[in-house]
């Protein structure tokens, strides 16, 4: 199948290079469920949080998108409760009210400090 094949020479890619912001891989032996870690970037409300993530790719990989939920509990304008991710980008009114929430939730939800 072409997703499988597509999917693992990006599951080499990622093993190459290692990165020290987020790691991911399959679920145990399958390929088409991925679980990733996230820190939260600097200089942000998420700063010093580690964000767990569920990944399911579709079989029509990479001709349609993966499936990608927060299983950590964060409060961002793009995540609903659920931890699904939206693509439309929605603008924050009250930016400082926004980051002190966001903040909040992410020493509560992602153990940063």
């Amino acid at each position: 199948m072409y997703s499988a094949k597509v999917i693992s020479l990006q599951l080499k890619e990622v093993e190459r290079k290692n990165s020290p912001c987020f790691s991911t891989g399959p679920v145990g032996e399958d390929l088409y469920h991925w679980e990733a870690i996230i820190t939260g970037p600097k200089g942000s409300p998420y700063e010093n949080g580690v964000f767990k993530l569920d990944i399911h790719f579709p079989l029509d990989y990479p001709f349609a998108p993966p499936r990608v939920t927060f299983k950590t509990k964060v409060y961002h304008p793009n995540v609903n409760t659920y931890g699904n991710i939206f693509l439309k980008m929605i603008y924050v009114e009250d930016r400082v009210a926004f980051e002190t929430t966001a903040l909040a939730w992410m020493v509560e939800h992602a153990g940063g400090a």
